[in-house]
């Protein structure tokens, strides 16, 4: 099936951002006394909610230190953001693709509209999208609320429309708009978990989305 509409994940999806994330964060365990995790460790972790991250690697005495920890992840992450993130092969190319095939392209992500729109401008590739939508006063994935603002804003048809992620988080906030959903495997997860998930789709490199347009 053609879709007309392609939403998109940014980080594991769009971007390879996990060492200036997991850097950000392995920096606040470190402030706190956690010192026996490893970078690698956080990647999974890549798109959930930062009180979620904090939750599942501070002790249980640390846990009334979890909003704190939020707080220093954005002074820890902001001043480095970037440094190291990169966009996946193709992505450049095959969004300028899509919307040369007349394809309508969002984004739909658990960071702040204005930092999606830091990273997008940092890559040229804002205006490949009609619309950069984050979580803001949102609900997070995998509530489908940012996914489904962006169909009412755009007047696109769920079923037309296509959600493109790494995370389960992603897969279940698609499936819970209505749309259809496509699993990237280089992202956070492996083949073999995202097809627990049953994505419409599954896709080992960007470019395969050409395919599906």
């Amino acid at each position: 099936m053609s879709y007309a509409n392609i939403i998109f994940d940014v980080d594991g999806t769009l971007t390879d951002s996990r060492h200036d994330i997991a850097g950000a964060q392995l920096r606040v365990l470190h402030r706190l006394g956690v010192d026996h995790v490893k970078e690698e460790d956080l990647y999974p972790f890549i798109g959930r909610r930062l009180e979620e991250t904090f939750r599942r690697l501070l002790p249980s005495e640390l846990h009334a230190a979890i909003p704190g920890a939020a707080a220093m992840y954005l002074e820890e992450y902001l001043p480095s953001a970037l440094e190291t993130t990169t966009l996946f092969p193709g992505v450049s190319d095959t969004l300028a693709e899509l919307r040369a095939r007349g394809k309508l392209l969002a984004v739909a992500s658990t960071k702040r509209s204005t930092t999606i729109r830091r990273v997008t401008d940092h890559f040229g590739i804002t205006g490949h999208f009609v619309q950069l939508q984050g979580t803001d006063n949102l609900p997070h994935k995998p509530d489908p609320a940012i996914i489904t603002k962006i169909l009412t804003d755009q007047g696109w048809i769920p079923r037309e429309t296509l959600m493109v992620g790494d995370t389960d988080l992603d897969m279940r906030a698609g499936r819970g708009a209505g749309t259809a959903t496509c699993g990237v495997t280089y992202g956070a997860l492996t083949a073999a978990q995202l097809r627990v998930l049953e994505p419409d789709h599954l896709i080992t490199h960007f470019s395969e989305l050409l395919a599906l347009a």
